[in-house]
Protein backbone atom coordinates (compact mmCIF):
# COMPACT_ATOMS: atom_id res chain seq x y z
CA UNK A 1 0.00 0.00 0.00
CA UNK A 2 1.29 3.38 -0.98
CA UNK A 3 1.43 6.32 1.43
CA UNK A 4 -0.54 9.41 0.48
CA UNK A 5 1.27 12.61 1.39
CA UNK A 6 -0.26 15.98 2.17
CA UNK A 7 1.10 19.32 0.90
CA UNK A 8 3.49 19.80 3.87
CA UNK A 9 4.96 16.34 3.48
CA UNK A 10 5.34 16.76 -0.28
CA UNK A 11 6.96 20.20 0.09
CA UNK A 12 9.50 18.82 2.58
CA UNK A 13 10.33 15.80 0.44
CA UNK A 14 10.79 17.96 -2.66
CA UNK A 15 12.91 20.54 -0.82
CA UNK A 16 15.11 17.79 0.63
CA UNK A 17 15.49 16.18 -2.79
CA UNK A 18 16.43 19.51 -4.41
CA UNK A 19 19.10 20.18 -1.78
CA UNK A 20 20.48 16.65 -2.09
CA UNK A 21 20.84 17.08 -5.86
CA UNK A 22 22.67 20.40 -5.47
CA UNK A 23 24.97 19.02 -2.77
CA UNK A 24 25.75 16.05 -5.00
CA UNK A 25 26.69 18.46 -7.80
CA UNK A 26 28.86 20.37 -5.33
CA UNK A 27 30.65 17.18 -4.24
CA UNK A 28 31.30 16.17 -7.86
CA UNK A 29 32.54 19.65 -8.72
CA UNK A 30 34.85 19.70 -5.70
CA UNK A 31 36.23 16.23 -6.47
CA UNK A 32 36.99 17.32 -10.05
CA UNK A 33 38.63 20.51 -8.78
CA UNK A 34 40.85 18.66 -6.31
CA UNK A 35 41.74 16.06 -8.96
CA UNK A 36 42.75 18.86 -11.34
CA UNK A 37 45.28 20.05 -8.75
CA UNK A 38 47.09 16.71 -8.98
CA UNK A 39 47.74 16.59 -5.24
CA UNK A 40 48.65 13.43 -3.38
CA UNK A 41 48.78 13.22 0.40
CA UNK A 42 51.75 11.91 2.35
CA UNK A 43 50.23 8.42 2.47
CA UNK A 44 49.90 8.38 -1.33
CA UNK A 45 46.14 8.82 -1.47
CA UNK A 46 44.47 11.41 -3.67
CA UNK A 47 42.10 13.61 -1.64
CA UNK A 48 38.51 13.97 -2.85
CA UNK A 49 37.70 17.11 -0.87
CA UNK A 50 39.66 20.29 -0.32
CA UNK A 51 39.64 19.76 3.45
CA UNK A 52 41.17 16.28 2.96
CA UNK A 53 44.43 17.77 1.68
CA UNK A 54 47.14 17.07 4.27
CA UNK A 55 49.26 20.15 3.60
CA UNK A 56 47.47 22.94 5.49
CA UNK A 57 48.81 25.74 3.31
CA UNK A 58 47.73 24.03 0.08
CA UNK A 59 44.41 23.04 1.64
CA UNK A 60 43.60 26.62 2.68
CA UNK A 61 44.37 27.92 -0.80
CA UNK A 62 42.34 25.13 -2.42
CA UNK A 63 39.39 25.83 -0.10
CA UNK A 64 39.49 29.53 -0.99
CA UNK A 65 39.89 28.87 -4.71
CA UNK A 66 37.09 26.31 -4.82
CA UNK A 67 34.83 28.65 -2.84
CA UNK A 68 35.36 31.34 -5.47
CA UNK A 69 34.69 28.91 -8.31
CA UNK A 70 31.55 27.61 -6.63
CA UNK A 71 30.26 31.11 -5.97
CA UNK A 72 31.01 32.34 -9.50
CA UNK A 73 29.23 29.33 -11.00
CA UNK A 74 26.08 30.22 -9.08
CA UNK A 75 25.98 26.85 -7.37
CA UNK A 76 26.61 28.31 -3.92
CA UNK A 77 23.65 30.69 -4.27
CA UNK A 78 21.42 27.82 -5.35
CA UNK A 79 22.54 25.74 -2.35
CA UNK A 80 21.80 28.60 0.05
CA UNK A 81 18.34 29.06 -1.48
CA UNK A 82 17.66 25.33 -1.30
CA UNK A 83 18.73 25.24 2.36
CA UNK A 84 16.38 28.11 3.14
CA UNK A 85 13.53 26.37 1.29
CA UNK A 86 14.22 23.17 3.24
CA UNK A 87 14.26 25.07 6.52
CA UNK A 88 10.85 26.60 5.70
CA UNK A 89 9.42 23.25 4.56
CA UNK A 90 10.76 21.58 7.71
CA UNK A 91 9.15 24.18 9.96
CA UNK A 92 5.83 23.84 8.12
CA UNK A 93 5.97 20.06 8.44
CA UNK A 94 6.78 20.27 12.16
CA UNK A 95 3.85 22.66 12.65
CA UNK A 96 1.58 20.26 10.77
CA UNK A 97 2.75 17.33 12.91
CA UNK A 98 2.12 19.28 16.09
CA UNK A 99 -1.29 20.45 14.89
CA UNK A 100 -2.63 16.91 14.57
CA UNK A 101 -1.75 15.87 18.11
CA UNK A 102 -5.15 15.56 19.79
CA UNK A 103 -4.07 16.19 23.38
CA UNK A 104 -3.18 19.71 24.54
CA UNK A 105 -0.62 18.69 27.17
CA UNK A 106 1.30 16.43 24.79
CA UNK A 107 1.12 19.03 22.01
CA UNK A 108 2.54 21.70 24.34
CA UNK A 109 5.33 19.41 25.50
CA UNK A 110 6.31 18.45 21.96
CA UNK A 111 6.05 22.04 20.71
CA UNK A 112 8.60 23.12 23.31
CA UNK A 113 10.78 20.08 22.61
CA UNK A 114 10.70 20.74 18.85
CA UNK A 115 12.10 24.23 19.48
CA UNK A 116 14.77 23.18 21.97
CA UNK A 117 15.87 19.65 21.11
CA UNK A 118 17.26 18.75 17.69
CA UNK A 119 16.92 15.01 18.27
CA UNK A 120 13.22 15.30 19.16
CA UNK A 121 12.71 17.57 16.15
CA UNK A 122 14.22 14.93 13.86
CA UNK A 123 12.08 12.22 15.46
CA UNK A 124 8.96 14.29 14.83
CA UNK A 125 9.98 14.74 11.18
CA UNK A 126 10.72 11.06 10.78
CA UNK A 127 7.38 10.10 12.29
CA UNK A 128 5.28 12.55 10.30
CA UNK A 129 6.93 11.46 7.05
CA UNK A 130 5.75 7.89 7.74
CA UNK A 131 2.20 9.11 8.27
CA UNK A 132 -0.36 8.40 5.59
CA UNK A 133 -2.29 11.66 5.18
CA UNK A 134 -5.48 9.71 4.38
CA UNK A 135 -5.60 8.54 8.00
CA UNK A 136 -5.66 12.07 9.46
CA UNK A 137 -8.62 14.42 9.77
CA UNK A 138 -7.74 18.04 10.36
Amino acid sequence: MRITYNKEQKAYIEAKKALDILESQEAKMEAEFVASLGITNDDGTAPEKTWMIDNDEIAEKAIDDFGKIEEESGLWGKILSAKEALKTAEENLIQYALSIIPFQKERATLTKAARENYKIRMQILESVLKLDARTVKR
